[in-house]
C-alpha cells in the first residue's frame, strides 16, 4: 500500500535557508550535510502524509503569521496546510535567532 501524500510546496524564503544550512554544514562535514539534506526532505514527506496526520505545535512568527513547526536535528521547520498541500514557510538553524513571538 503506498502512502497518500499531500502536495509539498517550499516557499522561495524556505528553499534558500535549506541551502544556505546545508551549506554552512557541508564547510565542516560534507557527508553530515548530505544527512541533514536526506533527514529534511524526509520530515516533508512525512509531515505531507494523510494518515497518521501528524503536527507539530502552532507558533505565531514575528509577521504574524501562523504556522506549525517541526524539528528534525538540527534544523525547525516552519509549515502550514491548505487543502491538499503543506507548504514550508521556513528551514532554520535550531540555533538561529528565533522568528516566533
Amino acid at each position: 500500500m503506498s502512502d497518500v501524500l499531500d502536495r509539498v510546496a517550499i516557499t522561495a524564503a524556505a528553499a534558500i535557508d535549506l541551502e544556505d544550512l546545508v551549506g554552512y554544514i557541508a564547510e565542516r562535514n560534507p557527508a553530515a550535510a548530505e544527512r541533514t539534506r536526506e533527514a529534511i526532505l524526509a520530515e516533508f514527506t512525512r509531515l505531507a502524509r494523510l494518515s497518521p496526520r501528524l503536527d507539530g505545535r502552532t507558533v505565531a512568527l514575528r509577521t504574524g503569521e501562523v504556522c506549525r513547526r517541526s524539528f528534525v536535528h538540527p534544523a525547525v521547520i516552519f509549515y502550514r496546510r491548505a487543502p491538499g498541500v503543506l507548504e514550508v514557510v521556513r528551514v532554520l538553524h535550531h540555533a538561529r535567532e528565533p522568528i516566533t513571538r
